[in-house]
């Protein structure tokens, strides 16, 4: 389940059985504190990561141009361009709020948050699996996914308050609370 962030118009927990599904996949089933056992190894990927369709509320899919992912409306040819999105569970931040680290091109390209006054999101070159097993040097690609019933949002780990964000129409970004993009997320 992942639970909303608090009062007011978060969204109410909700189960998300592709998330439970992804997260059971790599991590297994999830223990109760005291059953835990810490392990000083990185953990090793148990399967590969899932992919996705994302989408707006305006059924805009994202397409890679250049080194941007932009929402395009999928009509025509442009539906055959649309860009899958992969994620894999981050096993060093906590569980309940549903850490992905989160890419492209079936989990070889990551997508990234960089910290500072005006956060950047970006893609870089690094697999997914490999970011896995990096421990806190995978938070600037992660992002905790909230579930709402039919939509989600995704917010970056590394960034907190920063949202990923169609607003604007020209490149995926980042946007605070307000901004943030409620997206249709479904399994491939």
């Amino acid at each position: 389940a992942e639970p909303g962030a608090g009062t007011g118009d978060a969204p109410e927990a909700v189960t998300d059985p592709d998330m439970v599904a992804l997260f059971e996949e790599f991590l297994g089933k999830e223990l109760t504190p005291e059953l835990m056992v810490p392990s000083a190894a990185p953990p090793q990927p148990r399967g590969q990561p899932h992919h996705f369709v994302l989408r707006d509320t305006e059924q805009r899919g994202l397409c890679l141009r250049g080194e941007r992912l932009v929402p395009i409306p999928l009509q025509g040819a442009s539906a055959d361009q649309e860009e899958p999105i992969s994620a894999v569970p981050n096993p060093h931040l906590e569980r309940r709020r549903c850490p992905l680290i989160v890419g492209i091109r079936g989990g070889s390209r990551a997508l990234s948050c960089s910290p500072g006054p005006e956060p950047r999101l970006q893609l870089e070159d690094v697999g997914l699996l490999e970011l896995f097993s990096r421990g806190e040097g995978a938070t600037p690609y992660t992002f905790y996914k909230t579930f709402g019933g039919s939509t989600h949002t995704f917010e970056a780990a590394a960034c907190p308050g920063a949202f990923l964000s169609t607003a604007g129409g020209q490149e995926l970004g980042l946007a605070p609370h307000p901004g943030a993009t409620s997206f249709y997320l479904h399994r491939k």
